[in-house]
């Protein structure tokens, strides 16, 4: 074998093995919700499954339930309340988590766009039963419960006489409660569109773009995603 040979094998098998190791960080995110407008509330519902390596491993499945107060047309207030089963991917096996949410909403159009800014104050209490180390003792989470404070900016293009709503919006997590210093921890990019395929029904198709895996042990969420979402509204 000769050297070029030998380098270029050796360089194919170091990017196969790249990859391979990378695979977690490519997803999916697949939800279906259901919603219902009673004057100013309006309340809703959603089960959503992530995957990892692609689509062959669950990451986390949830249930998340969720009320929105309109205090003023361009404002409104919510609480929610989300039970997820997330993959510890050191200890290798699926732990309850529970997360409580508090966000304020406002709204601002301009011409065919349409921005919306979301303060969110986010509670996550983690479930360490499981972590049990070579020595049989619980390895406890490094923050739990964990506080994170979430900004959410949403810009979204109304095409006149059209289904199609394209849009974008920025995230960014910031830690409330690290015993090593708070920090901004992720920034998140959605690029998304809508598509509403009658007055009570809508999907939404989207992409995720996540600045790293997640330094928050509660909310490894993969690097790339894919996604897809379903909603109803209940007359």
């Amino acid at each position: 074998m000769t050297l070029k040979k030998f380098i270029l094998i050796f360089a194919l098998f170091i990017g196969i093995t790249g990859m391979i190791k990378a695979q977690n960080q490519y997803g999916t995110w697949t939800s279906v919700g259901l919603e219902k407008k009673t004057g100013n509330w309006n309340f809703g519902a959603e089960t959503e499954v992530r995957t990892i390596h692609y689509v062959r491993l669950i990451n986390r499945w949830s249930l998340g339930l969720n009320a929105d107060y309109k205090i003023a047309k361009p404002l409104k207030v919510g609480l929610g309340y989300e039970f997820m089963n997330v993959l510890d991917e050191k200890y290798l096996n699926y732990q309850f988590r529970n997360r409580f949410t508090a966000d304020i909403t406002g709204k601002q159009k301009l011409g065919n766009i349409s921005f919306s800014l979301r303060e969110r104050i986010q509670l996550t209490k983690k479930n360490d039963s499981k972590r049990i180390d070579m020595d049989g003792l619980i390895d406890s989470y490094n923050i739990d419960p964990a506080w994170v404070w979430r900004n959410k900016l949403d810009a979204d293009y109304n095409i006149p006489k059209c289904r199609f709503t394209p849009g974008i919006s920025i995230e960014t997590f910031y830690s409330l409660n690290d015993p090593d210093g708070n920090k901004l921890d992720k920034l998140r990019y959605i690029l998304y569109t809508d598509y509403k395929i009658n007055k009570h029904n809508k999907i939404k198709v989207f992409g995720v773009l996540n600045s790293e895996k997640g330094t928050d042990e509660a909310d490894y969420s993969g690097k790339y995603n894919l996604g897809l979402s379903f909603t109803h509204e209940l007359k």
